[in-house]
């Protein structure tokens, strides 16, 4: 596995998107799954961690949660889900899969998602259709009031 920095200038573009809303129902293959619940398309029954990393306060070094990279081995599928261990602070889970070219023709456009929650304990954000021959960019970023109180070292780490 190979695991590349990427500037932190991305990672603070990436814009804040809500949780879904809707009813329990499998997407269809391929992009369909791009902005999905994993849990509610059944993806995360399949879901295995392929990397993490501790989210370190940036002046202590004190590790305040970690963030792993999640893959569906049905959907293939990935996204980001956060241990968070401060009660009230606020979990920022970010992936971005770049636009690739696939190896069969025709490619994959970009995405990204950046899911926000306050919540102690385990929490994920959305999946992107990511095949295993793609890599994605992920981050997590722990927030109390305006305070970073934990990141994997604001940047993206791209994971292969």
């Amino acid at each position: 596995m190979r695991v590349l920095k990427i500037t932190a200038a991305l990672a603070l573009t990436v814009g804040l998107v809500l949780g879904p809303a809707g009813t329990t129902q499998a997407a269809p293959p391929g992009n369909g799954y791009d902005y999905t619940d994993p849990a509610q398309t059944g993806c995360s029954a399949t879901g295995i961690t392929i990397w993490s990393k501790e989210l370190r306060h940036p002046a202590t070094g004190a590790v305040n949660g970690v963030m792993e990279l999640r893959y569906s081995t049905a959907c293939e599928t990935n996204w980001v889900r956060v241990n968070n261990y401060v009660n009230g602070a606020a979990a920022r889970k970010i992936i971005v899969r770049p636009r690739v070219h696939a190896p069969a023709g025709g490619s994959l456009e970009y995405a990204e998602d950046s899911t926000v929650d306050v919540y102690h304990g385990w929490s994920y954000g959305l999946q992107v259709y990511a095949p295993s021959w793609v890599c994605v960019d992920v981050g997590a970023v722990l927030i109390d009031g305006t305070a970073v109180i934990g990141s994997n070292g604001q940047a993206l780490d791209r994971v292969c």
